[in-house]
């Protein structure tokens, strides 16, 4: 049967007490990958080819980008789906692996006025052909009962009552307009990234594609002759060299604990870090232990100094970095740590 195989939902942390708000590293791209990212079984990766339908706008990202989240090659159409109605229909129709995924940003958003809860945030459906999957004709029963609503309310709703198989849910439990205080006012959306001049963090574009797959799924190589595990993937064991008996392992995303921890105020970061320090201050960095002796240097966001100390337990987030070479860079950073809702 052609249905859902698993179903998330990614609410912002932020709120204006009514509906929640992405914080100034999030966009459109990164609220599309965090409710896929949940969805993938990193141990055992599907390398079948993965159709990706946005709902909701087009993101910033392109197909490579999308690969490295979901560890597959992945294709996006050319012209994204108008609707989620046409978005079901195209699924039904095709086969294979796909992913219907709905994200709601400020832009749409003020074209409809003030919508009820949740605001911004999005949902990722996994679709194939699967015993047990729930059945796309009924979710487009669902949808078309709902016309009149917006589309993330409708799934969001759904994947409350419905009891699809749900892997993951937000960020602030189940009550939308429940969060931190609002970010603040300048939260860039769309256009291209501002230009700026580097002086200090630059990566050339290649070398940031080449480990990105790493980098944001949190993949170290484990070698199968002694044992040594080395984050980032290299593809060469960091302990003695080897090559042949290497095997991924996926790293904890979230749950991890700081043995490190600095912040940096306006007029000490890197040039590439003005719009985020222009738009919310001073910014933190911190090593944090994902793993047995693995360690990863992480900048922070949606966090106090206090919340980031050494010992605290700190969760990961892709989310954007900062501009460079006329486009946004990506990464993983480290957010407080909150239970998982299921």
């Amino acid at each position: 049967m052609r249905g859902i195989t698993g179903a998330a939902v990614y609410l912002p942390r932020h709120t204006d007490g009514h509906r929640r708000l992405a914080s100034f590293d999030e966009d459109a791209f990164t609220l599309a990958a965090t409710p896929l990212e949940r969805l993938v079984d990193r141990g055992r990766s599907d390398r079948r080819t993965q159709t990706v339908r946005i709902v909701g706008g087009e993101p910033l990202g392109d197909a490579p980008m999308f690969s490295a989240v979901l560890g597959a090659p992945v294709v996006l159409p050319p012209a994204p789906p108008r609707s989620l109605p046409e978005a079901i229909d195209q699924a039904t129709a095709s086969d294979g692996p796909e992913w219907i995924v709905v994200v709601a940003v400020e832009d749409a958003l003020a074209a409809e006025g003030r919508p009820p809860p949740p605001g911004e945030g999005s949902v990722a459906l996994r679709i194939d052909d699967a015993e047990g999957a729930y059945p796309l004709t009924r979710l487009q029963g669902h949808v078309a009962r709902s016309a009149a609503g917006p589309p993330l309310r409708t799934l969001y709703d759904l994947a409350r009552t419905e009891r699809w198989p749900s892997a993951w849910v937000g960020d602030g439990g189940t009550d939308p307009a429940q969060g931190r205080p609002a970010p603040p006012a300048a939260r860039p959306r769309r256009g291209k990234a501002p230009q700026t001049v580097s002086e200090g963090a630059l990566v050339p574009g290649p070398r940031e594609e080449e480990g990105r797959a790493s980098r944001w799924r949190f993949l170290a190589d484990r070698c199968g002759s002694c044992g040594g595990r080395t984050f980032p993937a290299r593809g060469r064991c960091g302990s003695c060299g080897g090559t042949d008996a290497l095997a991924p392992l996926p790293l904890p995303f979230d749950g991890g604990r700081v043995v490190a921890s600095t912040w940096i105020g306006p007029g000490g970061q890197p040039t590439e870090f003005d719009p985020l320090v222009e738009a919310t201050g001073p910014y933190g960095v911190v090593l944090v232990e994902i793993g047995e002796g693995l360690r990863a240097t992480l900048a922070v966001s949606d966090a106090s100094p206090e919340e980031v100390r050494v010992g605290a337990r700190v969760d990961t987030r892709l989310r954007r970095l900062y501009p460079m070479e006329g486009r946004w860079r990506y990464g993983r950073k480290a957010v407080p740590a909150l239970p998982p809702v299921r």
